[in-house]
């Protein structure tokens, strides 16, 4: 069953769509539809599929060309639709939260007119569609890897060495030799005193001699010095790199004026 008008809202443009396009099989006309969104990004999403009319409240000449006050544009607009007030504030909510509303009305009023032909619309007259192309440039990124790298390790090794070491050693020669036989007057073999050998009858030497020992002392005997340096080298890359490009050709004997000014639009500043 037809219903003169429609208001539904959407999370998808995707959705949305496939929604005008079971309207359009039920006798609903193109004309008739009206989408609004929040954002200029999902207008475009529903522009490119289709030919609805689509009102986006966050473009900012929308701001200027329909608000003379402190109204909202997405109120602006469906006060010129026949809702209810309760209706009006939920759907300016659901764009509020970024979802799309879908109103259709089949038999539009001179107010729901007047949107389509406000500054907003571009005329056919002075309709300007763009084709923009676009090419691949190089890029060049570098990124370090290890390559390789440097280990060195300390072990210890052992190797015995003989060295001779020169010592001294003492000994004693004994020589005895046969007395003169000459009286000595008064010697007393009590009296100490007058002895030449020690107390007890002894006569001690010490024999000394020199004995070799090893002492080990660690001593620097040599250095390792590792410096890293950087050598720089130039590598040759080849990349295949696409451009789009157009070729014009007229069709019919219409009047057409081609202007050719391929340059950069930042030159042009």
């Amino acid at each position: 069953m037809k219903h003169a008008i429609i208001s539904e809202v959407f999370d998808q443009p995707e959705v949305l769509l496939k929604r005008t396009v079971d309207l359009k099989q039920e006798g609903y006309k193109e004309e008739d539809m009206y989408v609004f969104v929040k954002r200029t990004e999902t207008a475009d999403a529903i522009r490119r599929h289709s030919k609805l009319y689509v009102l986006v409240a966050d473009e900012p000449d929308t701001v200027a060309s329909l608000v003379t006050s402190s109204e909202r544009p997405i109120e602006r607009w469906l006060s010129s639709m026949r809702l209810t007030r309760e209706q009006r504030e939920r759907f300016v909510g659901e764009v509020e939260r970024g979802r799309l509303f879908l109103y259709v009305d089949a038999d539009q009023n001179e107010e729901m007119a007047d949107i389509k032909r406000s500054p907003r619309a571009t005329s056919k007259e002075h309709e300007e569609q763009t084709l923009e192309l676009h090419e691949e440039r190089l890029a060049v990124e570098k990124e370090t890897v290890q390559t390789g790298e440097l280990v060195i390790d300390k072990h210890v090794t052992e190797t015995e060495q003989t060295i001779e070491v020169p010592v001294r050693r003492e000994h004693l020669h004994v020589e005895r030799h046969a007395g003169s036989e000459d009286v000595i007057e008064d010697y007393d073999f009590d009296k100490p005193g007058i002895r030449t050998i020690d107390e007890g009858d002894q006569l001690r030497i010490q024999v000394i001699e020199e004995r070799a020992f090893i002492v080990k002392r660690p001593v620097v005997v040599e250095e390792i010095i590792v410096r890293k340096q950087v050598d720089e080298d130039t590598k040759t890359v080849t990349e295949t790199l696409r451009k789009e490009e157009i070729d014009i050709r007229q069709v019919g004997q219409g009047k057409i004026t081609i202007e050719d000014n391929p340059t950069s639009r930042k030159d042009d500043k």
